[in-house]
């Protein structure tokens, strides 16, 4: 937020100078809007709403009216809102329109500490675009801003604890299909915007473990877009093919249905982390010779993993995007070659492998240690049947990996009793007494340090006491 002059609202409103980067500013600007310093207090503004009337009394003149073309380059100053200080220390966007102090207060909270959850920092880049795209598409229209806003309460509810299922989330979701019904007889059926709210529909089934209802808002969120002209029409929108992508792999994951579209970008990840002065050195004799016999759809996708995560060993980090990129990339392929909901197939090797690549892969989604925003339990029941149908001929270093990669990322901790014995089992066979000797072993394959490290490290010494 912009320092202002000695004036009336500089003496109301508290301040932080949003141009400086020092982490002493980023810090009280995160304290700034945590704190909510500036709650109760008021500025003249023409669209202001009143403390009664709801969020979905925003008109779309409003927007036109003050000349809002989907940027900030046009906005008037002295009638926009600021969201909270960003904590990157750039200026934020100017909002055009006001909102209650609950939404006010789900969009703070999101920027100030949801985005860094979203989008870990020891991974990613800047997030300066992926901000700026929240808060354009944000105001872009009465539908986007319920859905958004729905979308940010549930993501705020998850990271900081709480039930998921927040009125605040349900009530906006509500205003946005909606007005998606309203939509269907117009032009804008087909929207980009409608098309998002479907799309977050199916997110919330998901969480609700309603797989009926999911699957009938995937139907039609995949006949909306078959009606554009197929994923690849949806514009320059390549954010929001990716966001489809993912949530049409969610399905698939937790249900073991097929998949309804397909997306594979990891030549434009390569090319990224190319130019990020990444040097691609992964080869099966670096962790495991035998991998080389597997079917070559599986050996392509274990070597593009583990370039992936040489790349953020070695200390690079991802443009969010591509990272999203990547995730799809694998999510897609894993699920082509296995599905969840079918047989166990090809040799033991590639079970293991396959299983263990697609536990990876989730935990790069949303979540807290072993705390997930989704729950593949479909995903955990399929690693705990390649387990108890016998890993001895795989190698113990190889069983080590995938019970460490599922027991971090898809196996229950109300339902863990048979992985920590089967860690234990497999530290005898491969001699491991320690956490250094295991991590060792765990690092000649596909492990990302920043992300995995901490919370395997809990789960050996949880498998250690149970030896005990």
């Amino acid at each position: 937020m912009e320092v202002g002059k000695q004036s009336a609202m500089s003496k109301t409103f508290c301040f932080i100078d949003g141009t400086k980067s020092d982490p002493a500013t980023r810090r009280r600007a995160r304290s700034h809007a945590m704190k909510g310093k500036n709650v109760g207090k008021t500025h003249n503004r023409r669209a202001k709403l009143l403390p009664s009337e709801p969020a979905s009394d925003l008109q779309d003149s409003d927007l036109q009216d003050n000349g809002y073309n989907g940027t900030d380059s046009h906005l008037p100053q002295q009638q926009a809102w600021t969201c909270g200080p960003r904590e990157d220390g750039i200026l934020p966007l100017h909002l055009p329109v006001s909102t209650t102090p609950q939404s006010q207060h789900v969009i703070k909270q999101f920027f100030a500490e949801v985005m860094n959850c979203l989008h870990p920092p020891q991974l990613c880049q800047s997030l300066d675009q992926i901000n700026s795209r929240w808060l354009t598409t944000l105001f872009s229209n009465k539908t986007a801003y319920h859905c958004s806003i729905a979308l940010m309460a549930t993501l705020n509810q998850f990271f900081f604890g709480r039930d998921v299922a927040s009125s605040e989330a349900a009530y906006h979701l509500t205003k946005a299909v909606i007005l998606v019904k309203q939509s269907l007889e117009t032009p804008e059926a087909l929207s980009n915007t409608n098309i998002s709210v479907v799309n977050f529909m199916v997110v919330q089934e998901l969480l609700n473990g309603a797989k009926c209802r999911a699957e009938v808002h995937l139907k039609g969120l995949q006949k909306m877009v078959e009606l554009r002209g197929g994923i690849l029409k949806l514009g320059d929108d390549s954010v929001l093919m990716v966001k489809i992508c993912k949530t049409d792999l969610d399905v698939a994951l937790h249900f073991g249905t097929p998949t309804c579209f397909y997306r594979d970008h990891m030549s434009h990840v390569s090319s990224h982390m190319a130019s990020c002065g990444f040097v691609e050195t992964a080869s099966f004799g670096e962790c495991y010779s035998g991998f080389s016999v597997m079917h070559p759809s599986l050996q392509q996708v274990l070597l593009d993993v583990a370039n992936v995560t040489s790349f953020f060993n070695q200390g690079f980090r991802m443009a969010p995007h591509f990272l999203q990129e990547a995730i799809v990339s694998f999510g897609y392929r894993l699920v082509r070659f296995q599905p969840m909901g079918g047989p166990l197939l090809g040799t033991k090797l590639e079970s293991v492998c396959h299983i263990a690549l697609t536990a990876l892969m989730t935990t790069l989604l949303l979540q807290i240690g072993r705390r997930r925003f989704l729950q593949y339990g479909l995903v955990g029941q399929h690693l705990k049947d390649v387990v108890s149908s016998g890993l001895d001929e795989v190698g113990s270093d190889i069983r080590l990996w995938v019970l460490f990669l599922g027991g971090i990322s898809v196996v229950s901790e109300r339902d863990d009793n048979w992985l920590l014995a089967s860690i234990q089992d497999a530290a005898r066979s491969s001699g491991v007494q320690d956490w250094g000797g295991l991590h060792r072993r765990l690092m000649q394959f596909p492990w990302i340090r920043s992300l995995h490290d901490a919370e395997s490290k809990k789960l050996w010494y949880s498998s250690v006491r149970m030896g005990y």
